[in-house]
């Protein structure tokens, strides 16, 4: 499993093979030259920060490096050194329309299969964006992973599987017995609150493939 010092650590050892520093890797990679300076890596109250999917993904773009390659001097986030099959569930819809037909989505069966470099979170599943609500965090056609064993909590990004088949992508807001809320990001769509009885489960977002 790799900790919060071995991303960072990851990150400078990938500006050092490129002959950047942290700085020059971020403009490198269209970045705000600060995103990798060391007084960004905590909160003022000691709480560990850590980079972006949005900024990791710019970086393997820029030094055109992978994910297994930027993770290898840290062991790699798959400790065995190769990708685990993660199977591609479906598609999870960015807007939030409680009032789709009851078909509108269906998990594929035999589910596809893909590949992603990481044990930590398993057991781990994929679903492709459909629809604007979660711009600019996640955009249509993103993958995201998401893991059923990741406790989520407010604030936390996650798919929803409501009881009527329909994914859908939002962070949770708040949670109580009667109520959960969910924010969308985009302010172009509302938040919206659901009955527990009308979710069948929700996943935390671990990763995001953009």
């Amino acid at each position: 499993m790799l900790a919060h010092t071995d991303v960072w650590s990851a990150i400078d050892t990938l500006a050092e093979r490129n002959g950047l520093s942290p700085s020059g890797l971020a403009r490198r990679a269209g970045l705000d030259p600060t995103t990798f300076n060391k007084s960004k890596r905590h909160a003022p109250d000691g709480r560990p920060r850590w980079p972006s999917t949005e900024s990791i993904s710019k970086i393997l773009s820029a030094t055109n490096t992978n994910i297994n390659e930027l993770f290898a001097a840290q062991g790699g986030p798959s400790r065995s050194g190769e990708a685990i099959a993660v199977p591609l569930i479906g598609d999870a819809h960015a807007g939030f329309d409680v009032t789709a037909r009851r078909d509108a989505m269906r998990l594929p069966h035999p589910p596809r299969i893909i590949s992603f470099p990481d044990k930590r979170h398993e057991p781990l599943y994929a679903l492709t964006v459909v629809g604007d609500s979660m711009k600019p965090l996640y955009r249509d056609g993103d993958v995201l992973f998401i893991s059923t064993s990741a406790k989520p909590g407010p604030g936390d990004r996650v798919v929803v599987k409501l009881t009527d088949e329909d994914l859908v992508v939002r962070v949770m807001k708040e949670q109580t017995n009667r109520t959960v809320w969910f924010h969308a990001v985009n302010p172009d769509h509302p938040d919206i609150a659901l009955e527990p009885s009308s979710i069948e489960w929700i996943a935390k977002i671990v990763y995001a493939s953009q």
